[in-house]
């Protein structure tokens, strides 16, 4: 229960409007928010940016993986997940870690969904 809460505490949580889909959302805007919530702890659950900011990473992911699963089908996949990592998933701290890898000139500059795109493909190469 406490790693779902986390999840959903940090995962997502920006300063745009709540309407704002993951090719709007600034990455490092959000990755700041983030960071912010998981600081609340708990109390992040009643911030009203939650669930909204959660939907939005959720669009994210699923856009990368839709373009992850067309590269692959033409056999260039653009990362690499381990059916074994698949199935562990990500908690709020390691999607935080993720975004955070990738530099904070590239993040001021990128959309949520481009900087997810970027921390798979340096999370997850492909070799």
């Amino acid at each position: 229960m406490r790693t779902y809460l986390l999840a959903g505490l940090g995962l997502l949580a920006f300063t745009t409007s709540a309407s704002a889909g993951p090719a709007d959302v600034n990455a490092q805007a959000f990755y700041a928010d983030a960071q912010q919530l998981m600081g609340k702890g708990m109390r992040a659950m009643f911030d009203k940016r939650t669930k909204p900011r959660m939907a939005q990473l959720k669009a994210a992911a699923e856009l990368a993986k839709a373009e992850n699963e067309r590269a692959t089908a033409m056999g260039q996949p653009i990362y690499c997940v381990s059916d074994a990592e698949r199935k562990m998933g990500l908690n709020a701290n390691a999607v935080v870690a993720m975004l955070g890898a990738v530099p904070e000139s590239d993040r001021r500059r990128m959309t949520l969904a481009h900087a997810w795109r970027a921390a798979l493909i340096r999370k997850y190469p492909c070799r």
